[in-house]
This record gives structure tokens, C-alpha cells and sequence, in this order.
């Protein structure tokens, strides 16, 4: 398994000297006097420890991350939230001008931003809509990724899907997994995995040597402001190249780092996981009231926090909300979403209040 991703890395990160940074070679630990990192020792009152810099990848804290997602903590990578995640992965697997992502629009657009900053090209394979349902056109995704005149590196999923909030056959993805090993290397996000009834495909990393997964804090965790996610595989020499070779110096801030051990504790978790019943509920509710109004001509079924909700006026209900105080995402002129605005769920009153402005616009 170890080793299965380093083929598909741009080959000069392999044979580089990564940087040495003065966490990475001593650590942090109390009673230590530390006078080789540049720091100020006059912390500022209120502020104590924000003088230091904190440890790149705090092993206490890759073991909670681990414990929380059933792995070992030698193989992940905490980043800021997901997208980070997703820009490392992409510098470091495509060569600038040269290579490709595979993307199946409608889907997260910063997949493609963060290519194009590279600059690399993005390919994209449309999902196919039958009715509520949009699906993988998986025998065009491998056939692409494996044709080497794409140059295809990476193939992004996201499953829940954002904007469309359904979830993809974990059986279809392990296949695209194995049509394309040797070939490119798959990314599934699962950001929003933890709403999902069909759960997440951690299990699977032992057994598929491409497959390459993102998680974060920022969705189910309630914990946006902070930017804490993951970046998981099996392969730890890989794990161990993007830690010492692509990461920033000092990564992740010391208060989000504090605050990510809270979260992840089993008092915290657990009151987590009453909140994401209390979202599924809701969404539910609102499934069913939006899908009464007048002027909502679908409602996606969704497997997130959110709903794809398909109306008469998409841009004239946008802009009442707003009017209104009320922030919804329009996705009106985006292609395969057209009519459409995305909905997160909110509370209960957050809520009642969207279904109150909908009824007075259709009036």
C-alpha cells in the first residue's frame, strides 16, 4: 500500500529537500526553554502561548482526529478545513500547463478554481439527471481518466454532492477506484458525510490504494469559523510527503487547534451528533412544506444539510429574501441547476421564516 500515490506525485517533490521548520525538529513541550524558532518570549496579557508557534501536526491532536475517524493517525493530515486539502492535492499531483482534474458538474466549484490557479486544465463529466436523481456517468469518468491523452491526475467526488445533496453508490465509486488505479488517484469529499444515511467509505482506504478521502469540522461539528478538516489515506509515505514537502510551515493556528480538541471530545461529539438529528428533522420538514408551495416546481432529495430546491422564480425569490434579510444561494444560472437555489437548513425559527417569506412572495 505505501508508496501507491508517490508514482502519481509530480516527480520533483519527490527528489526536493522539504523545509525543517523549528516545530518540526524539537517539538513543544512544557518546562523547555525554546530560543530557536525567532519567537517573542513576552507573551501579550490575555494571550498566553500565542507567542509561540504551534507544532505543524500536534500528535495529540492527529490521534483525536484519528480516533474520531477510525483510522491511525499516520494516516491523515489535519489541514485548514477541506479546501485546503484540495489545493494541496492538486499542486501536488499536477504539473502546471500540462495536467487535468476530472470533475462531474454540477458540483463544488473550488475544485476547479484551485486548478485553474495552478495553472492546470479541468475535464469535466456532467452528472447524469434522471427525474430527482442525479447520477455518476461512471463508465465515461473511466474512461476518460484512463485515456493517457487527458493526462487526467486527479478525479474529484463529492458525495453528499454539493449543490445537488445526494449521495453516489459507495459501489460505483470503489469501481472508478479500481478502473483507475495505476491511472490517477480518486478524491472523494466527504464533507458533509456525517448527514448522510449512507454513511462514509473510511473502511474502504485499507483495500483501495488510490483512493484518497476529505473530511472536516466545518458542517456537521458546527465548527466553520475555526478551518479544521483532514486529508485521509492508506499510504503513509504519502501522508508523510505532504507533511514535510507541500504544507505551509506552521499550518494550523494554536486557538483552532486548542478548540479542535474540544470538539472532538465525547461530550462535544455527542451533543454534535444531536444536532444533526435536529438538521435531519428539520429537513425533512422543510422537504415536505416546500415541496406544498406554489412556486417550487422540485425538491432534490438530499443526503446533506442542505436542499437543491428547483422554483418559477429562483432569482426573484433570492433577491426577496435577501430584501428580507435572508441569505439564500442562487444557483439560477449555473449549468444542471438551472431555477435552482440551494437552501441550508437552518433552526427551527430560521426556518419557519424562509416558508413565511415564500408564502408572502407567491402572494
Amino acid at each position: 500500500m505505501n508508496g501507491a500515490l508517490l508514482k502519481h506525485v509530480r516527480p520533483h517533490f519527490l527528489s526536493m529537500q522539504g523545509y525543517s521548520s523549528a516545530g518540526m525538529e524539537a517539538g513543544k513541550n512544557e518546562g523547555t526553554i525554546y530560543l530557536n524558532a525567532n519567537e517573542n518570549p513576552y507573551a501579550l496579557p490575555g494571550l498566553e502561548g500565542l507567542n509561540r508557534y504551534p507544532e505543524p501536526q500536534l500528535l495529540a491532536l492527529r490521534e483525536a482526529f484519528a480516533c474520531n475517524y477510525g483510522i491511525e493517525n499516520d494516516q491523515l493530515v489535519i489541514t485548514r478545513g477541506a479546501d485546503e486539502a484540495i489545493s494541496l492535492l492538486v499542486r501536488t499531483f499536477c504539473e502546471p500547463h500540462q495536467d487535468q482534474i476530472l470533475i462531474n458538474p454540477p458540483t463544488f466549484g473550488i475544485y476547479s478554481v484551485y486548478t485553474g490557479t495552478l495553472p492546470c486544465k479541468t475535464l469535466s463529466v456532467p452528472l447524469i439527471r434522471k427525474g430527482d436523481e442525479f447520477i455518476l456517468d461512471h463508465e465515461t469518468i473511466i474512461a476518460k481518466a484512463r485515456n493517457p491523452e487527458n493526462n487526467v491526475k486527479l478525479v474529484f467526488l463529492c458525495s453528499p454532492n454539493n449543490p445537488t445533496g445526494n449521495s453516489f453508490s459507495h459501489d460505483i465509486i470503489a469501481e472508478i477506484c479500481d478502473e483507475l488505479e495505476g491511472h490517477a488517484v480518486v478524491v472523494l469529499d466527504e464533507a458533509y458525510a456525517e448527514f448522510s444515511k449512507n454513511g462514509n467509505m473510511v473502511e474502504d482506504l485499507e483495500s483501495t490504494p488510490n483512493l484518497i478521502i476529505l473530511r472536516t469540522l466545518s458542517k456537521a461539528y458546527s465548527f466553520a469559523g475555526m478551518r479544521m478538516g483532514c486529508l485521509l489515506c492508506a499510504d503513509t509515505d504519502f501522508i508523510e510527503l505532504v507533511k514535510t514537502k507541500v504544507m505551509e510551515t506552521y499550518p494550523l493556528p494554536r486557538l483552532s487547534i486548542e478548540a479542535a480538541f474540544h470538539v472532538l471530545s465525547p461530550e462535544i461529539s455527542a451533543l454534535a451528533k444531536e444536532n444533526i438529528a435536529k438538521i435531519l428533522e428539520e429537513r425533512t420538514r422543510m422537504e415536505d412544506a416546500l415541496g406544498k408551495a406554489e412556486q417550487v416546481t422540485r425538491v432534490y432529495p438530499s443526503d446533506a444539510n442542505f436542499l437543491l430546491v428547483e422554483m418559477k422564480d429562483a432569482n426573484g425569490f433570492c433577491d426577496f429574501a435577501e430584501h428580507n434579510n435572508v441569505i439564500i444561494r442562487n444557483f439560477s444560472s449555473k449549468e444542471g441547476t438551472e431555477n435552482c437555489l440551494r437552501l441550508s437548513i437552518g433552526t427551527s425559527e430560521e426556518n419557519n421564516l424562509v416558508l413565511e417569506l415564500l408564502e408572502k412572495f407567491e402572494s
